[in-house]
């Protein structure tokens, strides 16, 4: 059960990497400690390896300290670094659904035929049902777990809606929240429809440039200054290409900078700043099932508004304290999802405590994502030792199988199936268990192969060989080249 015991125990970290949260009671009142700040960024980056952050704290109105840290790639990473932001783009998305809204335009409790009559998920009865205001808190019955097609990257925002005809309902539409991206592009597909413009366009005259957003775009291809991206392999940075959608830009690959994210956390923080009204800035960020709002995760009764952004190659995150008056962003241009769940959880921990007063953890708490790669690349070289080891004794398997029974000759060659599959389906269990209704076997598979590669390696060195193995043996088996004399 080699490789079983290595995926519990990635399965086990991911889930209990986090630091333990600092205490409330060295909570204390005074100005934000600028040089801790930097000191914290900094300590993680070293732990984790991570290639440039880029840091914005706003505190009222204002943004108060803006800075860059380590590398964009070839130059230095500044606060007017260009970078995806992932999935905090759902926020835009919905700002603009809420500025419609308020337009007279549409109706957020209407269902989304009555602005897209062709809409259908694959339960018939449901389709009618589901409302934007469901897409909106994540509560429409769909998610991942039922929805297993690969859009290609030049699939048009109308395709991946109409593709969403094979979309399985998990859940009861209104029941419960499920985090289904791809519900956010329906949305993004629905600003198109009622306003008449681009999506691009609309979020650029209605939300970036008020809000002087000059480093910011909806539409990837004009991004002029963007950061290298990067994945991880076996602990280590590397390079890669960041793709971005057609269809998927509302719902995770808007470009902003760490400057543009402070004035438009300011934005929010401060009732909308006019680009929508007072309520409808409230209703923004009430919470639906499972605290979310329209775009935004609410805790502690509103004290906390939050959202991250988690890309193949970057990661983002922006923390709101309302009845503060504070506010962080950090932008990060490495992707993998072991540091999404990992480096970038500690990293805004980190910041967190310090932008509230708090002691941070200690920079030594909590997994290092390089401890993790460098254990899953031994771990691959072992499998790799280890099957060679086993192709090589292979030679000789057919004169042993000669002196076994038929039915111990078919067990032997049945095991180098049946461990392996045993080994896939712990795995995937594991997986599900870990992702619960974002795990889909067709789509997860597909995203390992750029946010997880070093995963995906150990998965193929784990299980790929033993198939192989059991493929020969099965052939000489059938050819009779095991048969005594």
């Amino acid at each position: 059960m080699k490789i079983v015991v290595l995926f519990t125990i990635l399965a086990a970290l991911l889930l209990t990497s986090a630091p333990t949260p600092a205490s409330a009671a060295s909570d204390l009142a005074g100005a934000i400690d600028f040089p801790a700040l930097d000191g914290v960024i900094e300590a993680q980056m070293a732990k984790h390896g991570l290639p440039g952050v880029a840091l914005a704290v706003v505190e009222g109105d204002k943004i108060v300290y803006l800075k860059g840290y380590g590398s964009a790639g070839g130059r230095l990473m500044t606060p007017q670094t260009q970078m995806f932001i992932g999935s905090q783009s759902k926020s835009f998305t919905a700002l603009a659904i809420a500025q419609l809204a308020e337009q007279g335009k549409l109706d957020l409790n209407a269902p989304v035929q009555t602005y897209i009559p062709w809409f259908n998920v694959a339960d018939t009865s449901a389709s009618s049902k589901i409302t934007i205001n469901h897409l909106l808190h994540h509560t429409s019955g769909l998610s991942d777990a039922g929805f297993s097609v690969l859009l290609p990257d030049d699939a048009t925002p109308e395709e991946a809606v109409r593709s969403l005809a094979q979309a399985k309902l998990t859940a009861a539409v209104g029941s419960q929240f499920q985090y289904f991206n791809l519900g956010y592009a329906v949305l993004s597909y629905l600003v198109e429809i009622v306003s008449g413009e681009r999506y691009a366009d609309y979020v650029q005259a209605h939300i970036l440039a008020p809000l002087g957003m000059n480093g910011s775009t909806a539409d990837p291809a004009t991004a002029g200054d963007l950061a290298q991206g990067y994945s991880r392999l076996f602990g280590f940075a590397i390079p890669v290409r960041q793709g971005a959608p057609a269809y998927a830009v509302g719902d995770g690959y808007i470009v902003s900078t760490a400057e543009d994210m402070g004035r438009y956390a300011i934005a929010m923080m401060n009732g909308g700043a006019g680009l929508v009204s007072p309520a409808m800035a409230k209703r923004i960020f009430a919470p639906g099932p499972g605290a979310y709002g329209m775009g935004w995760f609410v805790a502690d009764g509103g004290a906390k508004i939050f959202h991250g952004g988690a890309n193949e190659a970057f990661r983002t995150e922006v923390n709101l304290y309302p009845r503060r008056g504070l506010g962080f962003v950090l932008l990060i241009n490495e992707g993998s999802q072991i540091d999404h769940f990992v480096s970038g959880k500690q990293l805004a921990d980190s910041v967190e405590a310090v932008v509230l007063g708090r002691t941070p953890p200690a920079v030594t708490q909590g997994w290092s994502v390089r401890w993790v790669g460098w254990a899953i690349g031994i771990a691959v070289l072992a499998l790799v030792v280890l099957h060679t080891r086993n192709f090589v004794a292979l030679r000789g398997w057919r004169e042993r199988a000669r002196d076994l029974s038929p039915a111990r000759r078919a067990f032997a060659v049945a095991i180098s199936f049946i461990i392996p599959a045993v080994i896939l389906i712990i795995v995937f269990s594991q997986m599900k268990a870990l992702y619960s209704n974002r795990f889909n076997l067709v789509t997860n598979l597909a995203y390992f192969r750029l946010g997880l590669p070093d995963v995906f390696i150990l998965m193929l060195a784990g299980v790929l060989p033993d198939f192989i193995q059991g493929g020969i043996k099965l052939t000489w088996t059938l050819t009779g080249r095991t048969r005594k004399g």
